[in-house]
C-alpha cells in the first residue's frame, strides 16, 4: 500500500502540471490536475478550510470541512496526500498554519490553485452538504481535553 501512495505522489509531483501561483513556498494544483487525480487509484483527501458556511454553500464533491482552525484537524492517515482549498483572501499566516500542521503529521499537502470557481470552471462537480461530515474511520476535529468539564467549547465553530 505505501508503495502505492508513494508511486502516486511521484506521478503527481512529475506528470500534473503544478501550479506555482499562490507562492513559491507552497504547492498548488490546478483544478484540472485535481480532477485527473480524484480519478485515480489512490486520490488525495480534499479538505476545504474555508469554513462552514462556505463549505455548505458549495464545495468540492467528497471534500470534508475541516474548519478554519488548523490545530483542530489532522487527518488519521499521514501517508495520504492532502488538497486544501482555502479561502480565497486567506492570509499568508493561516496557510503556513496548514501547511505546517499537515506536513509536520507527513502528508504531502497542496492548495486548489483558484480555488472552487477553478474548480468548476475545470468542470468538477460541487456539493452543497447540509450539514458536515467526515469519511468513515477519520476524526474531523480533536476536542480539547476540558470542553465537558467547563461545558464552554474552547473553539467555537460558524
Amino acid at each position: 500500500m505505501r508503495t502505492q501512495i508513494a508511486i502516486a505522489s511521484i506521478i503527481v509531483f512529475t506528470l500534473l502540471p503544478v501550479s506555482r501561483s499562490i507562492s513559491a513556498q507552497w504547492s498548488s494544483i490546478t483544478a484540472k490536475s485535481l480532477l485527473t487525480w480524484m480519478d485515480a487509484s489512490t486520490p488525495p483527501l480534499v479538505l476545504d478550510v474555508r469554513g462552514r458556511s462556505a463549505y455548505r454553500a458549495a464545495t468540492v464533491a467528497g471534500a470534508l470541512d475541516a474548519g478554519i482552525d488548523p490545530a483542530g484537524y489532522l487527518p488519521d492517515d499521514s501517508k495520504v496526500p492532502v488538497v486544501l482549498i482555502i479561502p480565497v483572501d486567506a492570509d499568508p499566516v493561516f496557510i503556513e498554519a496548514w501547511f505546517k500542521r499537515l506536513a509536520n503529521a507527513g502528508h504531502d499537502v497542496w492548495i486548489l490553485d483558484r480555488g472552487l470557481a477553478a474548480w468548476v470552471e475545470a468542470g468538477g462537480q460541487i456539493e452543497k452538504p447540509e450539514v458536515t461530515y467526515t469519511l468513515p474511520g477519520r476524526v474531523p476535529f480533536v476536542i480539547p481535553k476540558g470542553v465537558c468539564e467547563t461545558k464552554k467549547p474552547a473553539q467555537i465553530f460558524e
